[in-house]
């Protein structure tokens, strides 16, 4: 282990030493082993060598056994997580990736008995967590190991096993492709015409029950699609099933990878299942549990794993803005507003600013009679600006539908109902809001023609048959408004 050690330290080059000796500026220790593997110049040095060097101070008061074992434990933290595979390629690289390469190294410097341990364990783990990508490479390498050694009748039962590893890699090359193109013909064409390719991704991972992560894949691809897919807005028992069973795979196998093995896969899984669970939760109308799953996501972007920083765009502010609203929660939606300004500024953006201060005016609105010290006039000159902006493009995430009616929402709690109206009668609105049956009930209450008592069962009991997020989140807001 020592010359694996020196070995893997000498080949180094400067700058992943760099990159090294700054990872270990928090452990003494092991600032004190990266020195001598630095002036060391004898690869068969001993273990007392080193342990009298490192552990000089406390050679006097801790017998050199309980020094020693400090040292093994070391040296193997410095192999699997400084030495093996550094540079700025590895970085590229999932740790089982890490460990292939370093058994190859490893082979290279013909240390085959240390590669094979190795490659024995990392085969149990690729096993374990169904990482056929690396599985066939893995075996092969065992088998080469045996050979170089002429211990052929090892390599007996290795063969099934690569043959069976071939074969799940191509299972898995499989799903992959049909994923590919289930995205594309939900994008041109709709959910409802990839329901072969669904099928076979099912049949796969009925044929390969032994190995969870093709049924995880199932339920992980068909819960992302449906979820957003209208052709199931009115079957959320469907999606329900794919999230309770993918939800429950994904606590029982948390390290599994699915669909895509990279580098830190299972931190992409964690952010990817957080996005998921708010959608899930929102499309539910359970507002609540929708925003806990948010701010878990909003939390792990703002903290401190450089990975997820790549999270940090516009999309993470609306989403936590439409779950604080949802959740009722208005104070922490108008600093989200806030901090989504700040980004906007920070990134030269000052084109969205009308949208943002959009989002201010729909605040402004539902948390009534708080204002947050914004007036009424700033926002419908904010709005203006906001619906001149999109110039006929209404693939946006706040439609001129419904900047307008935040219009009229603000001119009735000025109470001036006639503007109210005005706004109301706009082509847009009505076009977006009739079918739903929500434009009457605004018209209703805008111009008093119905009694509030009577107004406010009707608003109840078209939220008793609603099942539409934002419908629900309109209807709660003339409850409130009627209330008034």
């Amino acid at each position: 282990m020592n010359k694996e050690l020196y070995d893997s330290f000498k080949k180094m080059g400067e700058t992943a030493r760099a990159e090294m000796r700054f990872r270990l500026k928090d452990s003494p220790v092991g600032l004190l082993l990266y020195d001598y593997l630095d002036k060391c110049t004898n690869r068969n040095f001993r273990n007392r060598d080193v342990v009298e060097s490192i552990y000089k101070s406390e050679l006097q008061t801790t017998p050199y056994a309980v020094l020693e074992n400090r040292f093994f434990k070391l040296r193997k933290k410095f192999l699997e997580e400084y030495t093996s595979g550094s540079g700025p390629a590895a970085d590229q690289l999932a740790d089982q990736e890490k460990k292939l390469l370093h058994c190859r190294q490893l082979l290279g410097n013909n240390e085959k008995e240390s590669a094979y341990q190795q490659l024995g364990a990392l085969e149990k783990e690729c096993w374990d967590k169904n990482i056929f990508e690396l599985l066939p490479q893995v075996i092969d390498q065992m088998i080469f190991c045996n050979q170089s050694l002429n211990r052929l009748n090892r390599n007996d039962s290795l063969y099934p096993c690569l043959e069976k590893a071939i074969g799940l890699q191509a299972d898995m090359n499989r799903a992959n492709l049909l994923a590919r193109k289930i995205y594309e013909i939900n994008f041109r064409e709709g959910l409802r015409y990839a329901k072969k390719e669904l099928a076979e991704i099912k049949e796969l991972a009925d044929r390969n029950r032994d190995y969870p992560r093709f049924i995880m894949c199932y339920h992980h691809i068909s819960l992302y699609y449906k979820l957003g897919s209208a052709d199931y807005v009115n079957d959320m028992q469907v999606i329900s099933r794919h999230f309770t069973q993918f939800k429950k795979l994904n606590e029982q196998y948390p390290l599994m990878p699915l669909l895509s093995y990279k580098a830190n896969y299972n931190l992409y899984q964690h952010m990817h299942f957080s996005q998921i669970s708010v959608f899930y939760h929102f499309n539910r109308c359970e507002f609540e549990e929708a925003y806990q799953a948010m701010k878990k996501m909003w939390d792990m972007v703002h903290g401190g794993l450089d990975i997820y920083r790549m999270y940090k765009a516009e999309s993470v502010y609306f989403n936590m803005l439409s779950a604080q609203r949802a959740a009722g929660r208005y104070t922490e939606a108008d600093k989200t507003i806030d901090d989504y300004i700040a980004f906007l500024k920070e990134n030269g953006q000052p084109a969205r600013m009308p949208y943002a201060y959009t989002q201010k005016a729909i605040v402004y609105c539902e948390a009534f009679p708080r204002t947050f010290g914004l007036a009424p006039a700033f926002l419908q000159g904010k709005l203006d600006e906001y619906i001149r902006s999109l110039r006929g493009n209404n693939n946006v995430l706040t439609s001129v539908a419904e900047a307008l009616l935040t219009k009229a929402k603000l001119y009735f709690l000025e109470k001036d109902s006639a503007r109210a109206l005005k706004m109301l009668e706009r082509p847009e609105v009505i076009g977006a809001f009739e079918p739903t049956g929500l434009y009457k009930l605004f018209k209703e209450l805008f111009s008093g023609s119905v009694p509030r008592p009577e107004l406010k069962k009707k608003i109840a009991r078209k939220r008793y048959v609603t099942r539409t997020p934002n419908e629900l989140l309109h209807l709660r807001w003339m409850d409130k408004a009627a209330g008034l």
